[in-house]
């Protein structure tokens, strides 16, 4: 059987795909590799394109755009080789990327994410800027990129335990993302990784960084920073995270501050981001409920207790 299955989302993303398609394509791993484009309802040549210049790759169409959580759901509930990689469209891997991410996986059997080094895509020749080396979760729970847009000069060449691995590139364990119950639907965009991370790791899972494993990455070149929609989804995706995840006074300091943040902003002359932000706030209390019951299910099968999580999480801050 096929030992690992990379999954390509993509929305709207002809023009990004054939670069990462064909780097994908390329990737060599003992037991053999499969890749699937899942399409997440283009309107722009996407189809058309995997059907007439790649029949080896599997095409999924949702119908709709689900967003980040939900496209990777369709395929993740398919899926059933050893393990999933899933890799943006924006980025492209390297030689070896996979297997490198194969093999911390074999020989580290307790680790049910890994992730590699992503380096901003610049023109050719340019000197490497790191874009993740591994995620830190700070105390508010904002998911942090280690080395973001530092220069890769040798600091991130060690491997490492992290606390999240970033689902710009990064490998699964099937099994334990299937155990744990996949990424969560109601995010639609971001922190889908961080949450599912922290679940796994609830669930006595680890997470590690291999430098070997290397991608290059346009940074927001499909899902813009910045953006009404980035600013909601990350406001509210993150509370949503440390309600499901985290110690009890942690979710409720973060929820209680996110409403003071967006005034903040407000009396600084942002009102179109305080506006985001509140927006995001409310959408995370219509939201409440669910991530209350997925806390309650979380803490039932839970084997490692989220207060001894946290101390792991302290430990593995930026550095």
């Amino acid at each position: 059987m096929t030992r690992v299955t990379v999954v390509v989302l993509s929305w709207n993303g002809a023009d990004l795909l054939p670069r990462c398609l064909d780097a994908a394509l390329a990737q060599q791993v003992d037991g053999g590799a499969e890749v699937w484009v899942v399409d997440n309802g283009s309107t722009d040549r996407t189809v058309e394109l995997v059907r007439s210049r790649y029949p080896a790759v599997r095409l999924v169409q949702t119908g709709a755009n689900l967003g980040f959580a939900g496209g990777n759901n369709v395929a993740l509930r398919l899926i059933d080789t050893d393990f999933v990689a899933l890799l943006n469209n924006d980025a492209v891997p390297e030689p070896g990327w996979l297997a490198a991410l194969v093999t911390v996986a074999d020989t580290h059997p307790e680790v049910a994410a890994v992730t590699g080094k992503v380096l901003l895509d610049g023109p050719a020749g340019s000197a490497g800027v790191v874009n993740s080396a591994g995620g830190w979760v700070d105390a508010l729970g904002h998911g942090r990129d280690r080395g973001f847009r530092q220069p890769d000069d040798g600091r991130w060449d060690a491997p490492a335990e992290v606390f999240y691995a970033p689902a710009t590139a990064c490998l699964y364990r099937t099994a334990a993302v299937h155990r744990v119950g996949l990424l969560d639907d109601d995010f639609f965009l971001y922190y889908e990784d961080v949450d599912l991370s922290w679940r796994l790791r609830l669930a006595g899972w680890a997470v590690r960084y291999t430098p070997d494993a290397v991608v290059r990455h346009a940074h927001s070149a499909t899902a813009v920073s910045g953006s009404p929609l980035h600013i909601r989804c990350d406001a509210r995706n993150r509370l949503l995270t440390v309600v499901k995840c985290a110690p009890i006074k942690t979710a409720v300091h973060a929820s209680l501050r996110l409403p003071v943040t967006a005034a903040g902003f407000a009396v600084r002359g942002e009102p179109a981001r305080a506006a985001r932000v509140l927006q995001g706030w409310l959408s995370f209390l219509r939201l409440l409920p669910r991530a209350l019951a997925a806390r309650r299910r979380i803490g039932r099968s839970a084997v490692v207790s989220r207060a001894a999580l946290d101390r792991v999480r302290v430990s593995l801050g930026e550095k």
